[in-house]
């Protein structure tokens, strides 16, 4: 007798039971797929923020903007991305500066490590005979209080500059005609993360409006030096290291649209006119100098907000030479072509806004004070505000609340409060090193 082993029946689901598992499943499929950052390539971006007690924060991602409010601890943007992305900040807040880390990318899943980092407003002083650079803490007043000094061995500053989100600093040494970059901490604590080699007797500073280029004038050769920005802060020379000028070059700045870049050239007592190209690199307008007319010594240079005009301090014949900047980078003489200054006007700044601006006359302790409509300098009814001895170097806060200016005279700072009509108010001094020669604040 055999035994045979039944078999089950095969159960089958009704039409309606087995569409429902269909459903699920779908529906399991798309909450994996979302996770990764959905299955359409659209994924989202944002990230984390530090430091933030202020308002005015605003980042920027391709078209799209998004306000930060103060004390947030994260951001997103609510327009989906489908490749690269990159953050930038559009607004920095008041009286902070914040920087980015991982801002810029391709996404292949939603992008959630975006860093800002912000911190309260720092200056630094480059401290010739004590062979230093001071940093302070700006208060919510303006106030300055020393926070760290960073030692430049056996060498003294002649230049000094910060990039616009305050991560890094670059000071310029003449004696062997190098520019060192440093890192900057929340505190001011500067860290070397490289040397460059300019070419000799370098002076004059300047940071691209990105970020991107660093252009120092070298004395004694006649020449601009310019660098790209590593990711890191460090400089490397461009395919062409340098580029000519006129007659011991001072000073170098940079329009804040990026397009034009000009150089004060002491010894013929003209200004250098280049373009700058897509890859950071200058090039000589077909006129490659305008001149001061009867002004003698060019200095210190500024360009107005909208770039649309530059300002050039005179420190022989104690005036400011003012031009309008044209279409093509051009510099046509305005009219005035000059103002007058105090005695040997070495330094000048301008504020955020470009309606005020301020001249350290070094001579005769003072600062001049301008007012500017239409871009031309109006000097005010008070023309100048008392500094100190050999005051040298002048600078404006980001938010243009405050002035600072360096006195080489007597090693200290002089801080002021910027008034509706651009009057200034003596605020306080503080001490940094001995002979200070430069100051940034960001």
């Amino acid at each position: 007798m055999s035994l045979t082993t039944p078999t089950a029946p095969v159960q089958r689901l009704p039409r309606p039971a087995a569409a429902a598992l269909s459903a699920l499943t779908l529906v399991a499929a798309a909450a994996a797929l979302t996770a990764c950052g959905g299955g359409d390539g659209a994924y989202t971006v944002g990230g984390s923020v530090s430091g933030l007690t202020a308002s005015g924060l605003v980042l920027s991602n391709g078209s799209e903007t998004v306000s930060v409010a103060a004390n947030a601890t994260s951001f997103a943007f609510t327009t989906t991305v489908s490749g690269s992305y990159t953050v930038s900040i559009s607004s920095q807040p008041v009286g902070q500066t914040c920087s980015l880390s991982n801002a810029s990318g391709t996404a292949s899943s939603n992008i959630t490590n975006v860093v800002a980092t912000c911190r309260n407003y720092l200056a630094l002083s480059a401290n010739q005979s004590s062979a230093n650079i001071t940093s302070f803490a700006v208060g919510t007043t303006g106030a300055l209080t020393s926070s760290a000094t960073t030692s430049t061995g056996s060498l003294q500053a002649a230049g000094l500059a910060i990039t616009s989100d305050g991560k890094y600093a670059y000071a310029s040494y003449r004696e062997n005609g190098t520019v060192t970059a440093y890192s900057v901490s929340s505190t001011g604590v500067l860290t070397s993360v490289g040397t460059a080699a300019a070419v000799a007797d370098s002076r004059g500073l300047a940071v691209s409006p990105g970020n991107s280029y660093v252009y120092v004038t070298n004395y004694s050769d006649k020449s601009v030096s310019q660098f790209s920005i590593g990711s890191n802060g460090a400089l490397t020379a461009l395919g062409t290291a340098k580029v000519g000028t006129g007659s011991t070059p001072m000073a170098v700045v940079v329009t804040p649209n990026g397009s034009y870049a000009y150089v004060s050239n002491q010894g013929d007592n003209t200004v250098s006119q280049f373009s700058v190209g897509s890859g950071g690199a200058l090039t000589a307008l077909s006129t490659a100098t305008v001149s001061t007319g009867s002004g003698t010594q060019p200095q210190a240079l500024a360009v107005s907000p909208d770039s649309k005009y530059l300002y050039v301090t005179l420190k022989g014949t104690g005036k400011v030479a003012q031009y309008t900047i044209g279409s093509t980078g051009a510099l046509t003489a305005s009219s005035p072509a000059s103002v007058s200054a105090g005695t040997a006007p070495s330094a000048i700044a301008l504020t955020p806004a470009g309606n005020c601006a301020y001249v350290a006359n070094t001579s005769d302790a003072t600062l001049s004070q301008y007012i500017i409509t239409s871009g031309l300098l109006t000097p005010l009814a008070s023309a100048t505000i008392g500094a100190s001895a050999n005051v040298s170097a002048v600078a404006v806060s980001p938010d243009g609340a405050h002035v600072y200016a360096t006195n080489g005279g007597d090693g200290t700072i002089t801080s002021y409060t910027v008034g509706s009509a651009c009057a200034l108010t003596f605020l306080g001094t503080v001490t940094t090193g001995a002979t200070p020669a430069a100051i940034v604040v960001r």
